[in-house]
C-alpha cells in the first residue's frame, strides 16, 4: 500500500480546444461563408454555365450559317433564313439571351446580396457570429471578399458570352452594337452591373434588416436604374450633329453601329420640324404649310416629296461608334462608383451596428 505522501495527481479535465473547430480564421469564415450560402452559389454557377453553353451554341450556330449565306445576310425563303428567323429561331434565342445576360445582376443583388446582412438580422444570428475570435469588420471584408469574387467570375464568363453573341448577332442579323438592346450586354456591362447589384443588395439588406422589403427595394432600384441609363445613355457625351440632303444617306449609312439620337422629320402645330433651309433656318410648320400647301389636306407621305422639292436639310444627331468603348467606360465607371458607395456605406453600418442588437 503506497504512502499518502505518493499518492499519484489527480488526472486533469481532458483538453476539447482542439477538438473544436476554430471558425475565427481564413480557413473557418470560407468554411462559414460556404455552408451558409453554398446551394445559392451552385445554383448561380448551375445558372451561368447554361446560360453561357446557350449563348456560345447560338454564336456559333449563327456564324456557320452566316458563312453558308457567302458572308450575307441570309436570302428569305432559304433554309438558313428559316433557322435564323423562324418563330424560335435564333435571332429569338439571341435576344430572349441578351435580356438574360441583361438581368443577371439583379437575380445576384437579390439572391447573393440581400442575405447576407439581412439573413442574420432576422435570425438574429450576429451576435453568435461576432462575438467569436473575429471582428464585425473583418467578417464583413471575407465574406464580401469571397462572395464578390465568385459572382465576379460567373458574371465574366456570362459578359464574354454575351458580348460575343450581340457582335454575332449584328452581323449576322443587323442593327447596331451602339443599339441599346446591344450596348447592355458589351463591353463587360453584365459583369460592372453584377458586382454593382451585389453589394447594392449587401448595403439594402444592411439598412432594412429584412430580407423581403430589401428585395423589393433591390428591384426597384435596379428598374429604375435601367430605365434611367436606357433613357440617357445617348447623351452621355455632346452628340455629333449632320445636316443631311433628302435621299443621302445618313450616319448610320457609312457607320452601321453609330447611334441616331435625333433626326427624325416631324409634322405638326406644336412640334419642331427638324428641317432647315439652305442658309440654315430651321423651317416652322407654317413655312411648311406655306412651301407646301397640298400638307394640309393630305397624310405625312408627300412630306419627303415637299423636303426634295424645296432642297431642305435635315438635322442629324449621332453618336460614332468610336465612342462605343467609351460609353462602356462611362457606363461601367458608374456602376462600379456606386458598388464603392454602397461597400463604404456596409463599412459605417457594420461598424456602428452594437452586438446586443443581433
Amino acid at each position: 500500500m503506497r504512502a499518502l505522501t505518493e499518492a499519484e495527481p489527480a488526472a486533469s479535465p481532458p483538453d476539447h480546444r482542439e477538438a473544436t473547430p476554430r471558425t475565427g480564421g481564413a480557413g473557418g469564415l470560407v468554411w462559414l461563408t460556404w455552408r451558409q450560402h453554398r446551394w445559392v452559389l451552385l445554383s448561380l454557377l448551375v445558372f451561368a454555365v447554361v446560360v453561357v453553353g446557350w449563348m456560345v451554341y447560338v454564336s456559333a450556330d449563327m456564324a456557320s450559317l452566316y458563312e453558308a449565306c457567302h458572308n450575307t445576310k441570309c436570302q428569305p425563303f432559304t433554309p438558313e433564313y428559316a433557322q435564323i428567323y423562324g418563330g424560335y429561331g435564333l435571332k429569338t434565342q439571341a435576344e430572349f439571351l441578351a435580356l438574360v445576360a441583361q438581368y443577371t445582376p439583379l437575380l445576384v443583388g437579390i439572391f447573393v446580396g440581400v442575405p447576407l446582412l439581412a439573413r442574420e438580422h432576422e435570425q438574429r444570428t450576429l451576435l453568435l457570429a461576432w462575438s467569436q475570435d473575429v471582428t464585425p469588420v473583418r467578417w464583413l471584408w471575407t465574406k464580401l471578399a469571397l462572395l464578390g469574387a465568385f459572382v465576379a467570375v460567373v458574371a465574366a464568363l456570362v459578359s464574354v458570352a454575351a458580348h460575343v453573341m450581340a457582335h454575332t448577332y449584328v452581323t449576322v442579323v443587323g442593327g447596331s452594337l451602339f443599339a441599346v438592346q446591344t450596348f447592355m450586354v458589351t463591353g463587360l456591362l453584365p459583369l460592372a452591373s453584377a458586382v454593382c447589384w451585389f453589394t447594392v443588395g449587401v448595403a439594402l439588406g444592411a439598412v432594412i434588416k429584412r430580407t423581403l422589403p430589401a428585395v423589393f427595394g433591390v428591384i426597384a432600384a435596379f428598374i429604375g436604374a435601367l430605365l434611367g441609363l436606357q433613357w440617357r445613355y445617348p447623351t452621355l457625351m455632346k452628340p455629333l450633329v449632320v445636316y443631311l440632303q433628302s435621299g443621302e444617306p445618313g450616319p448610320a449609312g457609312a457607320d452601321h453601329n453609330a447611334l441616331v439620337v435625333s433626326g427624325l422629320i416631324q409634322f405638326g402645330p406644336d412640334t419642331k420640324s427638324n428641317l432647315y433651309d439652305s442658309p440654315g433656318h430651321e423651317v416652322t410648320y407654317a413655312d411648311l404649310l406655306r412651301m407646301c400647301p397640298e400638307l394640309s389636306n393630305s397624310s405625312g407621305t408627300m412630306v419627303p416629296d415637299c423636303v426634295e422639292r424645296n432642297h431642305l436639310l435635315t438635322y442629324v444627331t449621332y453618336q460614332p461608334s468610336s465612342r462605343l468603348p467609351l460609353f462602356h467606360l462611362i457606363v461601367a465607371g458608374g456602376y462600379l462608383g456606386l458598388a464603392a458607395l454602397a461597400v463604404v456605406a456596409v463599412w459605417l453600418i457594420v461598424r456602428r451596428t452594437k452586438l446586443s442588437a443581433g
